[in-house]
């Protein structure tokens, strides 16, 4: 395949095109049999096939680590490991109003067309999303081993009805099975914990040292649930919810300053990418909480940089949000989509209860 990027768009392809692979661009449609540059709006986007993820995921269970023994698949590994948060779309052959995305035959495996497709079909409904949809790399692996743990039905079949469906060699393998088990470490390794440890040292200082608080939203719900109106709490090696409580509690007038994206909690966690300084959380953990950000702040009639006292901020979260499942529950504790996931807290809120019952433990 041939896809050309601009020297603007260059310059944030990012890992994928410093990596040599294709960048979706905006262009044109494409019949049922010609590949289709799928029209990106601008952004950058690594493309493809639903059965590379598994085929990745397949190399990684039989001992590969960095060379899949392909290179294509090595390549988009080696794009997802160095951006997590690497936009990925999904792209496969239709016959339907979804061939603007067509990525055409080019990378078809030896099984033939008619199996590509189906393949590549069933992935895409496995795992509840449409051609050309696009997600950040992390939550589409994410989203594969939590949907699809067999390769049965997919890569090959119970019965082999002919030789179009003979399905992959790879299929009865066992591999996939036990790259599946590895989960998503083996694909996207976690963070140092050597370089955990030191954030959390230097930012739980940081909290006690420092004349305001920033915090985003919806954290102020956390802190409460973490509380849960107990009379000692103790530090966790994840977060900065209980230093941020304990300088609360011990200076309840602390000028707290509500601030979009991630705050003073978040640099020990496993997902926070100190670099970008952005949550990589899977399963599109930053978009639901930006939008229960979102929530809180209407909640509360306010906005990014509003600076209020502790207390008087906790008297104004405590009157105005009765439970977590208006913030953490989207009000009406359905789930809509995997993106939106119901936070457990917004299923059973005694633990947010009990904090509010204890004023979380600030003093009048």
């Amino acid at each position: 395949m041939s896809h050309r990027i601009t020297r603007r768009k260059f310059a944030t392809a990012g890992a994928a095109a410093a990596l040599g692979l294709p960048v979706l661009d905006e262009r044109c449609l494409a019949t049922a049999n010609e590949a289709s540059p799928l029209a990106a709006s601008g952004f950058p986007s690594l493309p493809v096939r639903p059965y590379q993820l598994m085929c990745v995921i397949c190399r990684l269970g039989a001992g590969c680590t960095g060379d899949l023994g392909d290179p294509r698949l090595t390549a988009i590994l080696e794009a997802v490991r160095q951006d997590p948060k690497l936009p990925v779309t999904l792209r496969c052959n239709v016959d339907t109003v979804y061939r603007y995305q067509n990525p055409g035959h080019a990378e078809d495996t030896a099984e033939g067309e008619l199996f590509n497709a189906k393949r590549d079909l069933d992935i895409i409904h496995k795992l509840g999303l449409a051609p050309g949809d696009t997600r950040p790399a992390i939550d589409i692996f994410e989203r594969v081993l939590a949907k699809i743990p067999q390769t049965r039905g997919i890569c090959g079949y119970e019965t082999q009805t002919s030789d179009t469906w003979r399905g992959c060699t790879q299929a009865d393998s066992g591999n996939y099975e036990k790259g599946h088990k590895l989960g998503i470490h083996a694909i996207i390794p976690p963070r140092d914990p050597a370089e955990k440890a030191q954030y959390k040292k230097t930012t739980a200082a940081a909290v006690y040292q420092a004349k305001t608080l920033q915090i985003r939203p919806h954290h102020l719900l956390c802190m409460s649930c973490f509380h849960g109106g107990k009379d000692k709490l103790a530090p966790i090696s994840e977060d900065n919810l209980f230093e941020a409580i304990d300088a609360i509690q011990k200076q309840p007038d602390i000028p707290v300053t509500l601030i979009a994206g991630v705050c003073m909690i978040c640099p020990p966690c496993g997902k926070y990418d100190p670099v970008n300084k952005l949550c990589v959380g899977g399963r599109s953990m930053a978009l639901r909480d930006q939008k229960k950000d979102l929530d809180v702040l209407q909640k509360l009639g306010l906005k990014y940089g509003d600076t209020l006292p502790a207390r008087k901020l906790y008297k104004l979260v405590f009157e105005r949000i009765s439970s977590t499942r208006d913030i953490c529950g989207y009000g009406d504790g359905e789930t809509r989509a995997y993106e939106w996931s119901i936070c457990g807290s917004a299923v059973k809120d005694d633990a947010y209860q009990k904090a509010r019952a204890a004023r979380l433990g600030i003093k009048d």
